[in-house]
């Protein structure tokens, strides 16, 4: 009885744990089925990533940024090779070489090496990235490491590109810069990024359950397609021969703000050069500079604020002023105010105008001039850039046709240029402000209203080019990486403004009228500036400026300077701006072969007697007019003073030295700071030195004065050595 029970106890046991076994098998098999029809049917390209996952690993082939050039194909912006350094996690056998990894890898890269060992463990992944766009020796270092190790399953190099500026600071608010992820974020880098940054290809190589990689047929590849290039219509040399004198004018004048110089192709728009100082450095553009990090440093506040005005001071290092900020044009104005009175035959060449102050709605207009200019006609008004005469010239005009004109000229829209940021111009817009008798008065010579230097260059090119009002731009030409065009930028001529007869009548009028502009053997048309800053205290700031055309008799390019707020000496613009167009145009007129039309002066140019006879040289000498001084007793000259090529006045001297007698610095320089040419002349001659002239043109030595000399006073040097003195006119407007 009891066995038969324990029978049955056990069958019935039997029974519930295949009961059981049923059961668990049944919800085993239904989660596998629910999990393979969740996998195929209802997510199945989840299933495919993590295959791929597993078995492929992608790496993307970087586009090579396109390169910027000059005009004349020189690369002012270009794209190297680079490489990143990243690791596969799951290929790190253990913590031994993990800890080799991070501690080598944070020696070559400067990373830090907590950083990369928690990338190490993250075991399930095949790339963290651990320094990005390395170069040669850290390249070098990395790939010795990696072979040394036998570590190329665990540690690689990806190609990319990092874009380079060879001038570094040249052209650097034309240019602009790009990003870490290598696009555009100024300049021209940002305008043309979209042909410039090309397309990233990728590779996607199979593997096997190990980790090796499968045969090539395996393999995937999109070939990355490389950026267009861009010619622009930069000048490397004219940039660099700006940017020079336009530091120059910073270091002389100290200006609270910056120094701005354009040139422009009258003719075509196309910009040519245009400098701002202060500068930046385009391969360390988020650094601050010198000038910025002094105010950084002056800043008071917590660490929040600090932080954020860097950001903000970094925006105005980057910002093109040329375009993005405006000012009231003062004087050069007139050139616009002459046009439309001409043009709509309001005023002729013969109207006399008279210097007196101007009563205009209570309010008196003087002239800059203290002593008055008298009764003149149109040319000698302008000339003398004489204000109640302009009010005068304005008045007859009337607001209506002086509105249309302003608007002709291109003042109440932007410029259309391809240049980044521009800015719109700040003026009276008759339908909401009332545009009365002493508006119309204070516009005729260029105040109360603002444009950007660009606007106002391209308005008063039009004098210099026929009447034509062009757009200004900076692109060329799209080509290839086989040199071919892929896109040529046209920019017309949009509208004719004024007739070429009222254009001559102007540039006559203006020839050589800014003395500190003057070119020497050159005809120049220049019109200076000085307009009294009215929206910011203290009242006695002032924006300095000078437009010359070049040369006078067939007008090919124009050039503006502006200085905001000068500090030192002077701030007229006839004193500032004028003397920065004069060096930059002695230098680009004939550099763009354009022949002087005039010998300026008697200077000799003194010949090399190294090696000559005494008596020869001296006969060569006195047939120059030279005065002629040897030192020693032997028959042949061993040295001379000055050395050959110099250019001496007519009334120099050169000193030759025979035997071994060496020239001695005997002679202190004495100081000739601004006395007059004559009295300068005299001081250096009878010193027994010789004089080098700058600043003067032609035969008008009246009114100017020396302002710098080389060597300084007070060295000592050797007779005969030539003293460069820098002549200023004292003419202000």
């Amino acid at each position: 009885m009891k066995k038969q029970e324990k029978v049955k106890k056990t069958g019935r046991s039997i029974i519930i744990r295949a009961k059981v076994s049923v059961l668990l098998i049944t919800l085993i098999l239904a989660f596998l089925v629910t999990r393979l029809a969740t996998l195929q049917l209802i997510d199945p390209d989840q299933l495919k990533n993590d295959a791929l996952e597993q078995y492929t690993h992608e790496m993307s082939i970087s586009a090579k940024r396109g390169t910027v050039y000059d005009r004349n194909l020189k690369p002012l912006a270009v794209s190297a090779t680079v490489y990143n350094v990243f690791i596969s996690p799951n290929e790190i056998k253990d913590d031994t070489q993990m800890m080799l990894i991070a501690n080598r890898l944070s020696d070559i890269l400067d990373v830090d090496r907590d950083s990369i060992i928690t990338k190490c463990q993250n075991k399930r992944s095949k790339y963290q990235l651990i320094k990005k766009t390395i170069e040669d020796r850290e390249e070098d270092l990395v790939r010795a490491f990696i072979n040394d190790n036998n570590l190329s399953r665990v540690v690689n190099l990806e190609e990319t590109t990092k874009r380079y500026y060879p001038y570094s600071t040249l052209a650097c608010h034309m240019l602009g810069f790009v990003g870490t992820d290598n696009n555009g974020l100024a300049g021209i880098e940002f305008t043309y990024d979209e042909y410039l940054r090309g397309t990233n290809g990728r590779a996607v190589r199979a593997t096997d359950a190990t980790g090796n990689p499968l045969p090539f047929k395996y393999e995937s590849f999109i070939e990355a397609q490389n950026g267009l290039n861009i010619i622009t219509t930069i000048d490397y040399t004219i940039q660099s021969i700006l940017e020079k004198y336009i530091y120059e004018a910073y270091k002389d004048n100290k200006p609270n703000g910056s120094v701005t110089g354009i040139v422009m192709d009258v003719h075509t728009g196309e910009i040519l050069a245009s400098a701002l100082y202060p500068n930046f450095d385009l391969n360390n553009h988020n650094v601050l500079t010198d000038y910025y990090e002094e105010k950084l440093f002056s800043f008071n506040g917590t660490d929040e604020e600090k932080a954020s005005y860097q950001m903000q001071l970094l925006y105005q290092m980057w910002d093109n002023s040329m375009v993005s900020k405006t000012y009231e044009p003062g004087s050069t104005f007139k050139i616009v105010t002459s046009a439309m009175a001409l043009e709509e035959g309001i005023i002729k060449e013969s109207d006399q105008f008279v210097c007196k102050t101007m009563i205009v709605s209570g309010i008196p207009i003087h002239c800059h001039s203290t002593h008055g200019h008298g009764v003149q006609d149109f040319a000698t008004a302008l000339k003398n850039s004489c204000n109640p005469a302009f009010v005068q010239i304005g008045t007859k005009v009337g607001t209506k046709i002086f509105e249309q004109y302003f608007k002709a000229f291109g003042y109440t829209d932007t410029c259309g240029t391809d240049i980044l940021g521009e800015a719109k111009s700040i003026y009276f817009k008759t339908t909401n402000t009332q545009f009365e008798a002493l508006e119309l008065s204070v516009y005729s010579f260029g105040q109360t209203f603002k444009v950007t230097p660009l606007q106002h260059l391209r308005a008063v090119s039009t004098v210099a080019n026929g009447g034509y009002l062009v757009t200004p731009h900076i692109a060329k030409a799209l080509v290839d990486e086989k040199g071919s065009v892929v896109k040529a930028f046209e920019y017309d001529n949009e509208r004719q403004v004024i007739s070429k007869e009222t254009c001559n009548i102007i540039l006559k009028a203006l020839v050589n009228s800014a003395k500190n502009a003057n070119v020497s053997g050159y005809n120049v048309v220049s019109k200076t500036g000085t307009s009294q800053k009215r929206d910011k205290l203290p009242a006695n700031l002032y924006v300095s400026s000078c437009v010359t055309f070049a040369p006078a008799e067939d007008p090919q390019i124009a050039i503006i300077v502006l200085v905001d707020e000068p500090t030192g000496q002077n701030y007229y613009g006839s004193l500032v701006a004028a003397p920065v167009i004069s060096s930059v145009l002695s230098e680009v007129l004939p550099y763009l072969g354009i022949e002087p039309t005039h010998a300026e002066n008697t200077d000799k140019t003194i010949g090399n007697y190294v090696g000559s006879e005494v008596a020869a040289a001296k006969l060569v000498l006195e047939n120059l007019g030279i005065k002629c001084v040897v030192k020693g007793t032997g028959a042949i000259i061993t040295e001379q003073i000055p050395p050959a090529g110099s250019i001496i006045s007519q009334n120099g001297m050169v000193v030759l030295y025979t035997d071994d007698t060496p020239p001695e610095n005997t002679i202190k320089v004495p100081s000739v700071f601004n006395l007059t040419p004559s009295a300068a002349n005299k001081t250096i001659i009878n010193n027994n030195l010789n004089i080098s002239i700058k600043g003067i043109f032609g035969n008008d030595y009246t009114n100017c004065n020396v302002v710098s000399q080389s060597p300084a006073a007070g060295e000592y040097v050797a007779p005969g050595t030539i003293i460069e003195v820098e002549f200023r006119y004292t003419d202000q407007e």
